[in-house]
């Protein structure tokens, strides 16, 4: 036994001898390293940097869906003389064959054949019946939204500072009530690098948003929405202060918006004729400049606009009119030449203060802001109020005329609009799960040049006088919104949100009454009748997943 464990020991030890001497003699090969995605931090954007790039990429978007509603009262849109002329032959009082006579009249025009034009002469208006297309029984009062986003940043570091990429996209879908519609578009994409901003992004026009509901308070909203296209460099003071010079796009701005160029408004059904009044083209673009501040305690800034107003009126912008044509002059009585373009510089101010109120809880914090304009009516904020209906709240009522200016044929002169609004946010949590947003806005618009107050049909109100412009003189419009929400559980918000918005325009110059019953064998007309009032609130339920 002992013999053979030797021999097998020995033969063992000669194999492993053998084996390890063959091993010495292969070629040997280090394994390649493993290379893992990293994170990163390159700009404040923090995400990951790809195997073999310098580049840090971050994916990021939500995905919402709403259930909105909100009540439809009787409304009251503007008509057309003929409607009142053809109203009042059917009224039944004493005065109406001379009303109806006085009507026709001013319908047919004068001796030299030109019929009043109706944009001078919105003053007529028609109650709410089922033969219109907005009332409460065509028209849902309630709706659904349902939005995707999606965003991709790519940052890199470069000598000069980070260099930048963003873009993010939405997908919509909607029905009925206060919906999105079913679109996909680009809602912002551009690139910064040492203080150069290009591309589609927020305004620096802009102090803040639209607020923190899904609707808007009254805010040039550039921010959240209707982002332009543009050029900007911003300059760092350092502390916290920068300056910032911009040349931004006027123009639409595709899904995302209409951009600022406020040419013909909304006026309400049955006048479709304001919206002759349009732009003629870009010129140079809108120039924003804005001193900005962001530091512990807050943030605010101060900001300017300058705008371009290229406007022309389609129909006296053509022979014969823009020609002198022996007694054929502008509108009803000039001979001269109608003045039917427009090239004028709207100006914008905008201020806003942010103001963190750690002591009240966590993210509490209070803003203000305000901007005051004249001929560039979008930078005002009061356009994008509510749904963006300009103070008609659901189609209750008409809306306040707002563009960046208004063509009177018969005084053959433009309108200028002034036009201001101030807002405030306060955010307050109860719990970190638990806030409350609330928010409210005022603001008015004015136009030179018109006049308020005059029945057309009382004694001592002439033509002259109704000439002086069909819009109301002056529109003040408010709001009250809140919101309330809760995070469960991280990137999960419930929201509930109402809002509520009421309009008083004052009575245009020369306004001749109210149709009733419009469309029906029992129609009447009312003289002198004025409704100005115009009110409205929304309801949102929403639930956003965040990622």
């Amino acid at each position: 036994m002992t013999l053979i464990k030797s021999l097998l020991l020995g033969s063992a030890a000669g194999i492993v001898a053998v084996a390890s001497a063959q091993a010495a003699d292969l070629p040997t090969k280090k394994a390649a390293p493993v290379e893992y995605v990293k994170v990163c931090n390159v700009g404040g954007i923090t995400g990951w940097t790809l195997p073999g790039s310098d580049t840090c990429v971050k994916f990021s978007g939500y995905i919402t869906a709403q259930f909105t509603g909100g009540n439809l009262n009787t409304q009251y849109n503007y008509g057309s003389i003929a409607d009142a002329a053809t109203a009042a032959s059917n009224t039944f009082i004493p005065q109406s064959a001379a009303v109806a006579a006085g009507l026709a009249g001013i319908n047919t025009g004068t001796p030299s054949g030109l019929p009043l034009d109706s944009r001078a002469t919105p003053r007529v208006l028609i109650a709410a019946s089922p033969a219109q297309s907005n009332t409460t029984f065509n028209r849902p009062e309630t709706g659904w939204t349902t939005r995707a986003n999606f965003g991709f940043d790519m940052a890199s570091n470069t000598a000069y500072g980070p260099l930048i990429g963003h873009f993010d996209i939405n997908s919509e879908n909607g029905n009925n009530f206060d919906n999105t519609g079913n679109s996909t578009y680009l809602n912002t994409g551009y690139l910064t690098w040492a203080g150069i901003t290009a591309g589609k992004a927020q305004s620096f026009y802009s102090f803040t948003g639209g607020g923190d509901n899904w609707a808007n308070f009254a805010s040039p909203d550039q921010k959240g929405f209707n982002e332009p296209d543009l050029l900007a460099y911003t300059y760092s003071f350092g502390g916290g202060f920068t300056a910032t010079i911009a040349a931004q796009s006027a123009g639409t701005n595709g899904g995302s918006g209409g951009g600022t160029n406020m040419g013909g408004g909304n006026i309400g059904v049955n006048s479709g004729t304001p919206s002759l009044i349009s732009f003629g083209g870009q010129k140079w673009p809108d120039v924003v400049g804005a001193l900005h501040v962001k530091q512990g305690w807050g943030e605010a800034q101060v900001s300017g606009v300058i705008h371009n107003v290229n406007v022309q009126d389609n129909a006296y912008n053509v022979a014969p009119f823009n020609n002198v044509t022996g007694s054929a002059g502008c509108g009803l009585t000039q001979i001269v030449p109608c003045n039917a373009q427009r090239e004028q510089i709207g100006w914008g101010v905008d201020a806003g203060v942010k103001i963190n109120l750690p002591s009240f809880g966590a993210g509490d914090d209070a803003l203000v802001t305000g901007s005051y304009t004249q001929s560039a009516v979008w930078y005002s904020g009061l356009p994008d109020m509510m749904w963006g209906e300009n103070g008609q709240v659901n189609g209750n009522g008409q809306p306040m005329y707002m563009q960046d200016a208004f063509f009177n044929p018969i005084t053959n002169q433009w309108s200028k609009p002034t036009a201001w609004s101030v807002s405030a946010l306060i955010e307050h949590h109860f719990t970190p799960q638990f806030y409350l947003d609330l928010e409210g806005s005022v603001g008015q618009l004015k136009w030179s040049n018109q006049g308020g107050g005059c029945n057309f049909l009382a004694v001592g109100c002439a033509l002259a006088s109704a000439g002086q412009g069909a819009l109301s003189p002056s529109a003040t419009t408010w709001l009250v919104g809140a919101d309330l929400g809760w995070n469960p559980v991280n990137n999960l918000n419930f929201d509930l949100e109402l809002m509520y918005q009421g309009t008083n325009q004052s009575t245009p110059n020369g306004v001749l009454g109210t149709i009733y019953n419009w469309g029906q064998t029992n129609e009447f007309f009312v003289p002198g009748n004025w409704h100005g009032e115009s009110d409205g609130f929304a309801g949102r339920f929403r639930i956003t997943r965040y990622f």
